[in-house]
């Protein structure tokens, strides 16, 4: 009964700690620390959370504020809400550390500060909280039993949504299922916590989850329901190692450890203690390290490993968190007695005995009077003191009966068996030993329902199962993952295709578009006869051309180009052909078209890039080229002009002469930008004119070339009418005549006649 109630402490511990998951959600991320490791590291949780009360000043801010704005924004300031939380663990802190007073004196400090700054559903976690104190320190549920039935109307009756949380009243139902258990009250306890399960997500909060199946496992195990006790621990082992919860898994290591101690499966049991062990010991004065040691010095005993349980022992007495339990203190003095009388050092087995003897006379503990009694009957039954040991042993029985105790009761009868036959008194012996015998019944009949090799069996299962259910779990969310990702591939794959078919829709406008708009700039920019670039086009083009050839040419001039723009110097011929015109009053309309097709035809297969050769007007042509080459004369030029027309064969009887004005770009070669396109193109027309008239007076292909001396001055050129500044700059000289018959007071005379 009394390591049912042991275990049931526990359990009001832990509730502790799960209910904490709730209340400090909101707080400081220190107090989140402190509170997370209260039940490993009490007395350092303590001060951290002494330290966060004394270190910062208290506000008057309500709980609808962030954490962050609590605790981040500002490190000098600590609201009611946090607190209270802090006051929470402290008073927790307190318990685990056998400060009853303390961790009362907290949570009513919690209480009237909730109280004060109107904060009611910190009020009622509060009030729970110090439910399950009381409870702990009194094991009274008449004194309790108020504080429950308020809460329970105050959440029955409340009106704010809030005030409704899952977690008070999952925090309540656990409270009422640990006293119900108490009271071994089991169909009550049994429905409570089913009730508590109800208020729980375990996909929401996987910790809170674990800790309802640490409870859980731990209720049964205290009532010795192995089967049951199984299933939910197994259950929350697993869910800790694979969402990583060392604190939790430790527990459950601790628990798993005596589930299956009292099944007598000591190999597994030392197994999960050993985990436990590594986690409690990187953490220093923890009050949980020497419990574990302690029971691994008692599987280490029942293996027979004496020497190895004496280490245990020893490093149990060496902790000091061990000594504020008195309880512990004498058990684990009759434990070293116990383990040398194994070892048959009887002197310190009676220095033990004595020592444990000494701390009983100021405590009243029924079992371990018992214990000691066997211990002390036992040395004597070793030393020869036979009456001594009947004594003893009878007095060891009477209580251990008084108490229910079956292990001590069945120690007390071997051991009258074994004295009784070491007297030879072999009646007393067969009595003793028939009720040894029928102590040994019923304790198999009551512990073990299964056998050790079958209850390996089944924890093997639980495990699949436990393995299976989260298989068929991730196998249904992977199942509608690859759903979601085939209805997303099939969205992909039509919006794809919809895509693909608008690239190739737009690809074959483009190309229609394309084609269109290449056949408006033909029709657009080409002359619609001779199917050669036109005026329009010129138009456009020249301007922008002599502008850019300017600006490079500038540049050269002023230093910013190392060498001449070449390829900018241009050489303008502006070609007259009288046989196109010619045409149409000689042989008609079609002749006239067919011929300027004819023409447009050939010559466009001798113009070379960059050259250029636009249609001007009816029988003239401007032709453009770069005057890369100094050396080349405007009669090379007009020779091979001549040479294309020439070789022109139109099959038709038919004067092919040539009549063309030449000039260059710049105009003037110290004034780049004085002559504009415009002026340019007049400056060729008059030149063709000139040629025109050399034509008329000598007859046969003529040529005449304008070109600016080397020093000619822009300002002579400044006129509005560029002719008549030409025509003034041929009389100056600043205007140097070439033709093709080298007459040039002719062309002169000739051209101020006109």
């Amino acid at each position: 009964m009394n390591k049912r109630f042991a275990t049931i402490i526990s359990l009001l511990f832990f509730s502790i700690t799960v209910s904490a998951q709730v209340e400090i959600s909101s707080s400081s991320k220190i107090l989140v620390e402190a509170e997370r490791l209260v039940e490993v590291v009490p007395e350092q949780s303590k001060q951290i959370a002494q330290k966060f009360l004394t270190s910062r000043t208290l506000t008057n801010k309500k709980k609808n504020q962030s954490s962050n704005s609590r605790d981040e924004a500002n490190n000098t300031l600590r609201t009611p809400n946090t607190s209270i939380d802090a006051l929470h663990i402290i008073a927790k802190a307190m318990m685990i550390l056998g400060d009853n007073k303390g961790a009362i004196d907290s949570i009513e400090q919690a209480e009237v500060l909730a109280r004060s700054y109107q904060l009611p559903y910190v009020l009622l976690e509060t009030q729970i909280l110090k439910a399950r104190l009381l409870w702990q320190i009194s094991k009274d549920k008449l004194e309790v039993q108020p504080i429950i039935d308020n809460l329970d109307d105050a959440l029955s009756t409340a009106s704010d949504v809030q005030l409704l949380d899952n977690s008070l009243h999952y925090q309540l139902f656990m409270l009422k299922a640990d006293i119900a258990s108490y009271y071994q009250q089991v169909s009550d306890a049994d429905k409570l916590y089913q009730q508590a399960e109800s208020y729980l997500d375990a996909n929401s909060n996987k910790i809170i989850y674990v800790d309802y199946q640490i409870q859980l496992g731990e209720y049964y195990l205290s009532y010795q329901e192995y089967n049951k006790a199984l299933y939910p621990l197994l259950s929350a082992y697993w869910t800790s190692v694979e969402n990583d919860m060392p604190i939790q898994l430790a527990k459950i290591n601790q628990i798993l450890a005596k589930l299956f101690y009292q099944k007598h499966l000591l190999d597994k049991s030392l197994e999960h203690l050993s985990q436990a062990a590594d986690f409690y010991d990187n953490y220093q004065d923890s009050p949980i390290l020497p419990s574990v040691l302690k029971q691994m010095a008692d599987i280490y005993y029942d293996q027979g490993k004496f020497n190895l349980a004496l280490v245990h022992y020893f490093n149990v007495l060496d902790a000091e968190t061990i000594s504020r339990n008195i309880e512990d203190v004498i058990e684990l003095r009759l434990d070293l007695a116990k383990t040398y009388l194994q070892l048959y050092n009887y002197p310190l087995t009676e220095q033990y005995i004595k020592r444990a003897n000494a701390l009983l006379s100021y405590a009243n503990l029924d079992r371990l009077d018992s214990l000691s009694l066997l211990l002390q009957a036992k040395l004597y039954f070793l030393k020869g003191h036979h009456e001594d040991a009947i004594k003893l042993a009878k007095k060891a029985l009477k209580i251990s009966s008084n108490i229910n105790n079956i292990s001590l009761q069945i120690n007390a009868y071997y051991l009258l068996t074994n004295v009784y036959e070491k007297k030879n008194d072999f009646s007393n012996a067969f009595y003793y030993g028939k009720q040894y015998n029928k102590l040994i019944t019923t304790s198999k009949n009551l512990l073990i329902d299964l056998s050790e090799n079958d209850f390996r069996q089944q924890k093997l299962f639980i495990e699949r199962s436990l393995h299976y259910k989260d298989q068929t779990e991730e196998l249904a969310i992977r199942t509608q993952n690859i759903t979601r990702y085939r209805y997303s591939t099939t969205i992909l794959f039509f919006l794809s295709m919809l895509l693909v078919i608008l690239f190739i829709h737009r690809g074959v406008k483009n190309r229609r578009m394309h084609s269109q708009l290449k056949g408006l700039y033909q029709d657009h920019y080409t002359h619609p006869r001779s199917g050669l670039r036109n005026l329009r086009l010129l138009n456009k083009k020249l301007p922008s051309s002599l502008e850019q050839s300017s600006a490079n040419f500038e540049q050269w001039q002023i230093g910013e180009l190392i060498n001449e723009p070449l390829h900018d110097k241009l050489r303008f011929m502006m070609i007259d052909l009288p046989f196109l015109r010619t045409m149409y009053l000689r042989k008609g309309y079609n002749a006239g078209l067919d011929l300027e097709g004819e023409f447009g035809k050939y010559i466009s297969t001798k113009i070379v890039k960059p050259a250029r050769l636009y249609h001007f007007s009816d029988a003239m042509f401007l032709y453009v080229e770069p005057n890369t080459n100094p050396d080349k004369t405007a009669e090379e030029l007009f020779e091979q002009i001549k040479q294309w027309v020439t070789e022109f064969d139109a099959d038709k009887n038919i004067a092919k002469i040539v009549r063309a004005g030449i000039a260059d770009y710049p105009f003037l070669p110290r004034a780049y930008t004085a002559i504009n396109d415009k002026e340019l193109i007049d400056i060729l027309l008059m030149a063709s004119n000139m040629a025109r008239s050399l034509h008329i007076e000598l007859g046969g292909n003529q040529w005449v070339c304008l070109r600016a001396i080397e020093h000619a001055p822009a300002a002579s050129f400044a006129n509005e009418n560029i002719r008549q500044a030409c025509q003034d700059a041929i009389e100056k000289g600043l205007i140097k005549i070439d033709s093709s018959n080298k007459i040039e007071d002719n062309i002169i005379k000739s051209s101020i006649i006109d």
